[in-house]
């Protein structure tokens, strides 16, 4: 009886080349009460590697990873991503306050804090009584 084989390279190559597999960061969004806060998972990064910008409405995070491994020359990959991953993100936000936007880095966390401008219709102001 003859039984199939299986070309083990296109396996591999077609499992790594499927969308699923691509980089990708795990991403928390949500809203407290004066502020949008945004939690991305970017494990191995240096925070050097992470780019924040905000323009107009829009929150861009980019982060780049160029790893220089060990000697190859003596290694016949199937597949090789590790040396090099990206992540880059936008997400529009209604009502900031631009100037007091922040972001810390830390265990592999990106955590950004977005404050919303409080809109004067929403303002209280007291009259003394004389």
């Amino acid at each position: 009886m003859r039984y199939p084989t299986l070309n083990t390279s296109s396996l591999i190559e077609s499992f790594f080349n499927d969308d699923w597999f691509s980089y990708g960061s795990n991403i928390d969004i949500y809203r407290e009460a004066d502020r949008y806060v945004v939690e991305v998972d970017l494990p191995g990064f240096d925070k050097e590697d992470i780019e924040i910008e905000f323009k107009g409405d829009v929150l861009s995070v980019k982060a780049e990873l160029n790893e220089e491994l060990e000697d190859t020359s003596n290694k016949n990959y199937y597949y090789r991503s590790r040396s090099k991953r990206s992540f880059n993100k936008q997400i529009r936000f209604k009502e900031v306050d631009e100037d007091s936007i922040s972001a810390d880095y830390e265990n592999g966390v990106l955590h950004i804090e977005l404050p919303t401008k409080v809109k004067e219709e929403d303002m209280i102001k007291r009259i003394e009584v004389k």
